[in-house]
């Protein structure tokens, strides 16, 4: 089993190759899989992984998926009302000795995340940004932030088409097969993934 630096090193050398045609596509999205216990020690990689990228003659472009996720969330025109019942909820809770439900709360803002175009703007204004550099590439980071809300083939999705520049997702889950992955390796196995994985 190859280690998380054996798995980047893989990725460096693809990117240097491009993607060639296959059944799951052409646009140059790679996701870099890493066991969930790994996160931390991804975390502590991904500056040093950043450099090697810069000298491999990349222009790298970081979205954190926590910047995403709290930038649209804090402007949302809702977020007034959404604070006040969650007091009251928290209140209720507290006076019944209750636990706290969040499954409605969750299911609120995963509508703010996938309904709204705000969430797709902000990764395609990045997306943009890397592009707008002759050897520009967008890396994500943060996915396990996306739980509960959305999976990112959700996000890869709408990007279809519309990728010109490669996309490196650190992706905590677990491959299956050649397209299937299960983020954060507790979801369903989805094949629904038109990327490349590593890992």
């Amino acid at each position: 089993m190859q280690s998380i630096r054996d798995n980047f090193e893989e990725l460096r050398h693809r990117l240097g190759h491009g993607r060639t045609l296959d059944s799951t596509g052409t646009e140059p999205i790679y996701y870099l899989v890493f066991p969930v216990a790994d996160i931390l020690e991804v975390k502590r990689q991904t500056k040093a992984w950043f450099s090697k990228l810069g000298n491999d003659g990349w222009d790298v472009v970081t979205l954190s998926a926590v910047d995403a996720i709290d930038s649209v969330l804090q402007k949302h025109k809702m977020r007034k009302l959404w604070l006040t019942s969650e007091h009251q909820l928290l209140d209720l809770a507290e006076r019944n000795h209750a636990p706290i439900d969040f499954r409605e709360i969750n299911k609120t803002l995963s509508k703010a995340l996938t309904e709204g175009p705000e969430l797709q703007q902000y990764i395609e204004t990045h997306l943009q940004v890397a592009e707008s550099h002759p050897h520009g590439l967008l890396l994500i980071t943060d996915l396990e932030a996306l739980h509960p809300y959305l999976r990112i083939n959700t996000i890869e999705a709408k990007l279809q088409g519309r990728v010109r520049c490669p996309v490196v997702v650190l992706y905590p889950g677990k491959r299956e097969g050649k397209t299937s992955l299960r983020f954060l390796e507790f979801y369903p196995a989805d094949p629904n993934y038109r990327s490349e994985h590593i890992g």
